[in-house]
């Protein structure tokens, strides 16, 4: 997004994305579709959302994960087509890219079919001496550093000062996540180093983690996150939750944080970093919806279900 495309160019997507926040759901709502038991209940408080023409009737409760798609995509659709420049929606596509590609090259080297791959940007053997139950995680681990690597790249792309450093700060929760589900799994961290590490710059701080990953003291930890600029709430935010054997408790921690970046440019009348905004509130809403809905309909309990819902952007 380069600086040819000025700030006054966004006023129209800008004054859409007003209207469309201004629809997103709050944390109440989820509150009540939390206290439902009776899925025409359910179906009762979506009537009152933009959800109503997706959801008209309680079969479509079981087909949730398709209708969700549904609505997510057309929205980033319409603000896509309207924005000067479409590197800001781009960027939500890009993980249903990499998202695709993990399930492609799986099921080629494992013998199964695809069943389904996301909307992206794209349309449309040999197994190294890895033991093939390995390989899963192996494949996860080359593509997660390549888009994560890709991320580093993408920056280079936005001059917008706060997406900038939400991106910064997405690439080292992410790969943070990555070293610590290795160590969890425990994985042969040989692996770790080779197809995740190896891509980073040998100064980057994945290379510096990956040496600490048993027992990375806190004082190393510290280190490293002043030199990555790490703010002092982030580093307590991390410093608490690495240590933590529930992984989803780093996941929703981390997911809060980067959402709570981006509140400043809801008070922006009109450019980038307003659609940014509202393109991670969105995709945090259908995160929950889809966490919510799947747990009424396999009857998870509501305890589990509330301590990985996420903030709302609303």
């Amino acid at each position: 997004m380069g600086n040819s495309v000025r700030h006054y160019d966004w006023c129209y997507v800008s004054g859409r994305v007003n209207v469309l926040e201004c629809s997103l759901l709050s944390s109440n709502f989820f509150e009540r579709l939390l206290s439902t038991a009776d899925f025409k209940d359910v179906l009762a408080n979506m009537n009152n959302t933009p959800l109503k023409a997706y959801f008209t009737h309680v079969k479509h409760l079981y087909e949730f994960e398709a209708l969700l798609d549904e609505y997510y995509y057309n929205r980033l659709d319409e603000i896509r087509s309207l924005s000067p420049d479409s590197v800001v929606c781009d960027f939500f596509l890009l993980r249903n890219d990499v998202h695709n590609l993990k399930r492609v090259i799986k099921s080629k080297i494992l013998g199964a079919s695809v069943d389904k791959l996301f909307r992206g940007t794209l349309q449309g053997g040999d197994e190294g001496g890895v033991k093939k139950e390995l390989l899963p995680f192996v494949i996860d681990l080359i593509i997660d550093g390549a888009y994560l690597r890709y991320v580093e790249d993408y920056c280079k792309k936005i001059d917008v000062e706060i997406i900038k450093r939400y991106l910064e700060t997405y690439q080292l929760v992410k790969g943070l996540e990555i070293i610590r589900r290795a160590v969890a799994l425990k994985l042969n961290m040989n692996l770790l180093n080779q197809y995740f590490v190896e891509g980073f710059d040998k100064g980057h701080v994945f290379h510096k983690l990956a040496k600490n990953t048993v027992r990375a003291s806190e004082k190393t930890l510290c280190e490293i996150f002043v030199e990555t600029h790490c703010n002092a709430s982030l580093q307590g935010l991390l410093l608490s939750n690495l240590s933590r054997n529930i992984s989803f408790r780093y996941e929703v921690a981390t997911d809060n944080y980067l959402l709570d970046m981006l509140r400043p440019v809801k008070y922006i009348p009109f450019g980038p970093e307003r659609v940014f905004g509202y393109f991670c509130g969105l995709t945090t809403e259908v995160f929950n919806l889809k966490l919510l809905l799947g747990g009424k309909v396999h009857r998870v309990e509501n305890n589990l279900l509330r301590e990985r819902l996420r903030k709302t952007y609303a």
